[in-house]
């Protein structure tokens, strides 16, 4: 079964990486939400996608040199409609309690470790207290700091992000690194792409389609998850697929 998986909540509803935009991706029930984490200058943790608050906020400046105070001042709403005048950018624990079981978590941590551990052990903590454990798929660009925060969790289900255009060597790069969960963008994708991951005994999640024609293809190639903006559609075309098996 593909899964359905809401790109930074349902960004076609509200503001992106907000709480209402994760409570209107989990209202037509998708498998999992994809959300993003920063750490601010005071070591809290921030959930946008951008590593500056421009784009989705009515203020300017690079979160990784604010404070939580300073953030939480900010509307994240009205560059959306004025209905969402007010919303706030969310902490890592706001977001995580707006999306309760059995919804499936995508966390793609955005902060590279400086190595002190302090970011690792902030977010597994925040999991912890959530008790989202068993829901979390932990994803990033950064082997050294995905491999810290592996080594303080290793329960935990991880995904390395591919380098670039690297088609099957990311598939072969992966495995090597112990990795079962791959997130290919949509330059990689193939039927002969998603017979490999199989066959090496993985998954991948296909970053991204927001069209319906290639929401069928990628099911179609047997691909395991899709992260859309438009989780509505996609949740249309997975009941298509469904009915006409």
């Amino acid at each position: 079964m593909t899964l359905n998986i809401a790109h930074r909540g349902d960004p076609s509803c509200a503001p992106e990486s907000t709480v209402p935009a994760f409570e209107a991706a989990v209202a037509p029930g998708v498998d999992m939400v994809e959300f993003d984490v920063h750490r601010l200058a005071d070591g809290a943790l921030a959930v946008m996608h951008d590593a500056t608050v421009d784009r989705c906020t009515d203020g300017s400046g690079a979160l990784a040199e604010m404070t939580l105070a300073e953030v939480r001042r900010l509307d994240a709403g009205s560059w959306f409609s004025p209905d969402f005048a007010g919303a706030r950018v969310p902490t890592m624990a706001e977001a995580l309690a707006s999306l309760p079981a059995p919804v499936l978590l995508n966390i793609h941590l955005k902060t590279v470790s400086d190595g002190a551990g302090d970011f690792e052990r902030s977010v597994l903590a925040c999991i912890d207290e959530a008790g989202a454990g068993p829901r979390a798929l932990i994803v990033h660009h950064d082997l050294p700091t995905l491999d810290r925060v592996r080594d303080l969790a290793p329960d935990l289900r991880y995904c390395l992000l591919p380098g670039g255009p690297d088609g099957f060597e990311y598939i072969d790069r992966a495995a090597r690194e112990g990795f079962e969960v791959l997130q290919p963008g949509r330059g990689m994708m193939s039927a002969e792409f998603c017979r490999a991951v199989h066959d090496a005994e993985m998954t991948a999640n296909v970053f991204y389609a927001d069209d319906a024609d290639t929401m069928r293809q990628y099911i179609g190639w047997g691909i395991d998850g899709i992260l859309t903006n438009r989780p509505c559609l996609l949740a249309e075309v997975l009941a298509e697929s469904r009915s006409e098996r």
